[in-house]
Parts: structure tokens; C-alpha cells; sequence
């Protein structure tokens, strides 16, 4: 939807008057009001609004305030969907909806279905690579500092030999063109292309997420979990695909979802509804924006965990520098068990200022369709999956991966540097460095003598 000023301030002026009705009498004929304006520009203003059944008492009238409550949430939503008008769009927002449209056409043209006991459908062809590899160039030149960056650089690595290629960059395309805070005007930037990260809609999202988990986790005030329900329901129902599929007392045909829904079907469709938030974030790459978890604290900044495979060499050599610069090494097996599970150490002694993870030559690996001896030598699997959650938990700052021979690393932790552990040492001023560079006190000459 095109929002011009003047709808702008219309919508502004609505939602004000549905948030400050809280009285029954009168409802109805807002209700009545709000629909017949706004179904004029868009024909499904009304679906999953009520249209009927609504019980009353002699000389009382239709209570429809909770409805008012949808069209509010629906209004909200199309304030931040909607294209302000006032701006012309985006150079990059058009190239980036020409990618998805073309993707489409790509698709109809060299889409091959599961056949000839190949278990998966997938896309290839000449116009699929050509696509993928435009798109390259265009994330690298315009979307370095993107959250989405490092997921297009993969779906590109991989356009050959993931099957998931195709849908998995789609879906990074529809994250990028549906939300329109992602993109600068040209006006603000001058001739520069730059984005830029507000992420309206990706904070509503969480919110929303949180606000699910906080009413599920004690569903004691139900009138709190029935506003709720209206609320995310006229909201996400023109942004999410089949929302409501699934749900108690909800009418697809009219995507109507009744907001008298009570007891065990409220929480039972506020939990199922939360699954889809969480799922559609995850599938489209949306951060979080959770309050995020404070660094080690003083106590625990010389203390460094170190992540290794089967070459106890390597791992002694690490132990050993980082002791001799002042720090402690924390070695997963030489801690106390306590009668914990592996995850429960690692959650337990990854309380630390900085990580160093070794990829050695430990196992061997391919990709199934490759013949025996493309092998390559490969980190065990529980250190690709400790880098990734230190990287989870410390940040990629303060995380060093350190590579001893012909490792093969892992495709989909791009944008990690990995420094070549060398026999000549080179690679303890580069640590040294990075220590140094998130406020460790590093002794450049102790640690790399």
C-alpha cells in the first residue's frame, strides 16, 4: 500500500479513535465507519474482522470494541508496511524486487522435481546462475554491513550443490523488500548507496514474541490473553501466510478469527501462533533484538576457552602460550564433571573474555555426491558446533579460530577469519592482536615469545 501524507494522518487519526473507544455504546457505528473507509483501498481490510453473530441484550447495543482493538493493530501495520509516498523508492529496493520477480520466472523455466530417486526438488539451469551470481555481486558492492549479507554469500557458495539454494535465497530477498526501514532514502544519502538498520518491524516482532512467552508462562489473566490474540492475529495475518490455519474457531475463507476465543483454545491458539512468529523469524533471518547478555565479567577476563579436536599438540601449544601471557586456559575435559552433561560444561566453563577454537586435521569429509577421494580433512563436529556457540555467546570479537594444515572449514560461518596456525609462531601475534583489540591486557612480547 502507498501511503501518502494525508492517508498517513488519516490512519494516525483512527487508530487514535479505536484506542481511545472504550466504551460499548458506539462501537458499532466506529466499527461500521472504519471498515467502509478502508475497504475502499484495500479489498481485505475486512478479513479476519467480525461481520456477524454478535450476541446483544434488549436495548443494548453490539459491543465491537474488540474488533476496534484489530483494525487498530491492522492500521499499525500498515503504517509500518506500507510505501510512504512522499519519497521516491529506493534504487536498491527496485533492483531487489526485480531479483525476486526474476527469481520467479527463473523458477517456472528450471525447476526440477524429485525424479530418479534424487530425494529433493531444486532449481538449476543458466538463467538460475547467472541470477544467483548478479545477486552476488550486488550484496557485495551494496549489503556488506546487512545482516542478511553472510546468508546471500552462502546461498551463492552453494548454488550448485544445496538444493535449498534457490528457496533459501528467496527467502533472503523477501526479508530485504519487506521492510522498508532497511533502506535510506536517496535524499538522505546524497549519491552514496548505503543501508541502514532500524528494524521497526523486526522489534515489533519480538516484542510480540516475548509478550506470547510472558502470557503462556502464567495464562492466568484471561482478558490480557484474549487482547493479545486480537491484537497479533489483525496483525500479522497480511504479513504471515496461512496465520490462522490450525486454530480453534477461526474461519479461513473470511480469515476471521473470533475474538471471543477462550480457555484451553486461547492457549492453545496463542502457542500455536507463536510457533509461526518464531518460525517466520528464524526463516527470514530476523534478529532478535533481545536484550543481549553483558561480557564476562573482570573476574573471568583472563580466562580463555579453548576448543580442540584430537591433535593434542596443537592444543598443548595453545595452552601453553596463552599460560605463559598471564591467561588461564579452560580445556573442557580437565574441568571437574560434576555430574554435568557436555552442554552443561560448556554453558558452565564458557564464562570467559575470549575463546580460541583450533580446526586440525582430525577427520575426513565430503559432500555425498563427490567421489572417495575429493575428501577433505575436517574439524571434529563438536568443534564447528563450539564455534558456533561461543561466536552465540561471546561474539565473533571474541572468538579466534585458528586453522593447523588442510583443514576444510565450514561454509556457513562466513565472515570468520581464520589464521593459519604456523610452525613459525606468526599466529600468536595475530592472536595477540585480537585479544588485545576487545580490552584483554595482552603482553605482546610474553605471549608471542
Amino acid at each position: 500500500m502507498v501511503i501518502t501524507p494525508a492517508l498517513k494522518a488519516q490512519i494516525e487519526a483512527d487508530i487514535k479513535l479505536c484506542e481511545s473507544h472504550t466504551e460499548r455504546d458506539g462501537s458499532e457505528q466506529l466499527y461500521l465507519d472504519l471498515v467502509a473507509r478502508y475497504s475502499v483501498i484495500d479489498g481485505d481490510f475486512k478479513n479476519n474482522l467480525s461481520n456477524g453473530g454478535k450476541a446483544s441484550t434488549i436495548g443494548v447495543e453490539f459491543d465491537f470494541r474488540p474488533e476496534l482493538k484489530a483494525i487498530s493493530s491492522k492500521l499499525h501495520m500498515y503504517l509500518i508496511t506500507g510505501t510512504d509516498s512522499s519519497t521516491q523508492r529506493d534504487p536498491l529496493e527496485n533492483k531487489i524486487r526485480g531479483f525476486l520477480q526474476r527469481g520467479e520466472e527463473i523458477k517456472n523455466l528450471e525447476y526440477h522435481p524429485a525424479l530418479d530417486g534424487f530425494p529433493f526438488s531444486y532449481v538449476e539451469g543458466p538463467l538460475y546462475d547467472t541470477w544467483m551470481n548478479e545477486i552476488k555481486i550486488f550484496s557485495n558492492r551494496y549489503l556488506k554491513d546487512h545482516p542478511l549479507y553472510s546468508d546471500i554469500q552462502t546461498a551463492c557458495l552453494h548454488k550448485s550443490n544445496d538444493p535449498s539454494a534457490y528457496d533459501k535465497m528467496m527467502g533472503c530477498l523477501r526479508a530485504l523488500a519487506s521492510d522498508q526501514d532497511f533502506f535510506t532514502p536517496n535524499k538522505e544519502r546524497g549519491n552514496s548507496t548505503v543501508m541502514r538498520s532500524r528494524k521497526t518491524l523486526d522489534q515489533l516482532l519480538s516484542e510480540d514474541i516475548e509478550r506470547c512467552e510472558q502470557f503462556l508462562a502464567s495464562p492466568d489473566d484471561e482478558e490480557v490473553g484474549r487482547n493479545l490474540y486480537i491484537e497479533i492475529t489483525a496483525r500479522y495475518d497480511i504479513i504471515i501466510e496461512n496465520f490462522g490455519n490450525g486454530l480453534y474457531q477461526y474461519f479461513p475463507e473470511q480469515h476471521f478469527y473470533d475474538p471471543e476465543v477462550s480457555g484451553e483454545s486461547l492457549i492453545f491458539n496463542l502457542r500455536n501462533l507463536l510457533g509461526k512468529m518464531i518460525t517466520y523469524q528464524a526463516a527470514h533471518n530476523i534478529p532478535k533484538n533481545r536484550a543481549v547478555e553483558p561480557h564476562p565479567t573482570r573476574e573471568n577476563s583472563n580466562k580463555v576457552f579453548v576448543v580442540h579436536g584430537h591433535d593434542n599438540g596443537a592444543k598443548q601449544e595453545m595452552a601453553r602460550t596463552l599460560e605463559k601471557g598471564g591467561f588461564e586456559a579452560i580445556i573442557l575435559h580437565e574441568q571437574p564433571d560434576s555430574g554435568k552433561t557436555v552442554i552443561e560444561k560448556i554453558e558452565r566453563y564458557s564464562e570467559v573474555g575470549f575463546a580460541v577454537v583450533l580446526y586440525t586435521e582430525c577427520d575426513m569429509g565430503r559432500d555425498k555426491t563427490f567421489p572417495k577421494e575429493d575428501e577433505k580433512y575436517r574439524a571434529r563436529q563438536n568443534v564447528v558446533f563450539e564455534h558456533g556457540y561461543l561466536i552465540g555467546k561471546l561474539g565473533r570479537d571474541r572468538v579466534c579460530a585458528l586453522v593447523k594444515g588442510n583443514v576444510e572449514t565450514p561454509g556457513d560461518i562466513n565472515g570468520v577469519v581464520y589464521i593459519p596456525m604456523d610452525a613459525a609462531g606468526a599466529w600468536k601475534i595475530q592472536l595477540a592482536k585480537n585479544m588485545k583489540e576487545v580490552g584483554l591486557a595482552v603482553d605482546m612480547n610474553t605471549l608471542c615469545s
